[in-house]
């Protein structure tokens, strides 16, 4: 379900709050747009060469440092977000049961970047890894739901002036293009029928940005996301994501 735009001042908020948590990353990991990390495949093993990175998240550290920004507590995401390895592999799996009476909220989960955020022009993609297990039971709009989305906010949306960003999405069906929600632009990756196969995806943030919106220099990268949500049509959603990258060009 579309809430981002509904409580667009908690975002604002939590996203401040989360710095420490995106500063405590970039300690941990390669420093943005300094270091080079291999690509890994979904068995676990090392595909292309290294390349620089301004960021990377393979799930493998636990806790997951992820916050949602709308600052649900720990137990309310863990009823939908959990950390699960495959053999070496790690990934994040995201199930909303929207046929529960007590189902929670669609929430948003994913990493700011309070710290060092990744200049848009440098960035030559941002790559992931995902599959849907079970799509939301969409009707007439595709967009009402849907089991894997991915959230990239280069402007923060405010109360009276959407933001700048993509929200990319695996789709239960082929859906409207060339919509917004609250500023960002809603753009189906895929509209595929469930299954056990991961999909690679690789989309150049800039490239699309510029066509969008205007020129992409200046422009930084403040968070990633995810969200799986059933709440609209009030049925189940699951899927699995993996290995986000931030590739430096």
């Amino acid at each position: 379900m579309q809430i981002f735009g509904a409580v667009v001042p908690l975002l604002l908020t939590a996203v401040a709050v989360m710095s420490d948590a995106s500063t405590a990353i970039a300690a941990e990991g390669t420093p943005p747009g300094s270091g080079s990390a291999p690509a890994s495949d979904a068995s676990g093993g090392v595909s292309s060469p290294a390349r620089r990175v301004f960021w990377q998240e393979q799930f493998t550290k636990r806790p997951l440092p992820w916050l949602d920004p709308f600052d649900h507590d720990r137990d309310t995401l863990a009823r939908v977000y959990s950390q699960r390895t495959e053999g070496n592999f790690s990934f994040l799996h995201a199930r909303y049961d929207g046929t529960a009476k007590d189902r929670p909220p669609a929430m948003h989960y994913g990493q700011p970047f309070q710290q060092n955020p990744a200049p848009l022009d440098q960035v030559a993609s941002l790559e992931w890894k995902w599959r849907v297990t079970r799509h939301p039971a969409v009707k007439d709009d595709a967009w009402e739901d849907c089991a894997a989305g991915i959230y990239v906010i280069i402007k923060q949306p405010s109360v009276l002036v959407g933001g700048r960003g993509f929200k990319f999405a695996w789709l239960a069906k082929p859906g409207a293009t060339g919509t917004h929600q609250h500023g960002l632009l809603q753009v189906a990756i895929r509209n595929d029928p469930a299954g056990s196969e991961w999909r690679q995806e690789s989309v150049d943030l800039c490239a699309l940005y510029r066509r969008e919106f205007g020129a992409c220099e200046g422009q930084k990268v403040l968070y990633v996301g995810v969200v799986t949500d059933g709440d609209g049509t009030k049925t189940v959603a699951e899927a699995d994501y993996a290995n986000f990258t931030l590739v430096a060009r």
